[in-house]
């Protein structure tokens, strides 16, 4: 189950191993976070350790594994305010990932949640 679960998150059908259309649920970045945090605990219950990693713990973890390292963090209201003043100044998201250590897909998830970009303007962070 943990394996179908990664499948789903990276895409795949994990009965098929096809590519899942850019339409599919599995594609929306709180769905595939919340897959891969449902493989990850189920793993953690497989192996009997249940800890739970600190911060900075989490954040080392996403920098070993190649991501930004406050990836998969949630967003406080302070840090969103502090996004779209930032966005105001300066728009360039790729500059706004490494400064709120993040992707430039967050980033541009969290824009448009902010309706500071358009849905077009994240479909062309969702397919890059």
């Amino acid at each position: 189950m943990i394996n179908q679960l990664k499948l789903l998150a990276n895409g795949i059908n994990p009965k098929t191993g096809e590519v899942l259309g850019e339409k599919s649920l599995t594609n929306r970045p709180d769905v595939i976070r919340i897959l891969f945090a449902l493989a990850e605990e189920l793993s953690s219950l497989e192996n009997g350790s249940k800890s739970k990693l600190t911060p900075e713990d989490r954040r080392q973890k996403n920098i070993m594994q190649g991501r930004p390292p406050r990836s998969h963090f949630p967003w406080s209201d302070q840090e969103k305010a502090a996004l779209a003043s930032e966005f105001k100044n300066n728009p360039r998201i790729k500059d706004l990932a490494e400064l709120f250590e993040r992707s430039p897909l967050a980033i541009a998830v969290q824009l448009q949640k902010l309706m500071l970009i358009s849905e077009e303007e994240l479909d062309a962070y969702r397919n890059q």
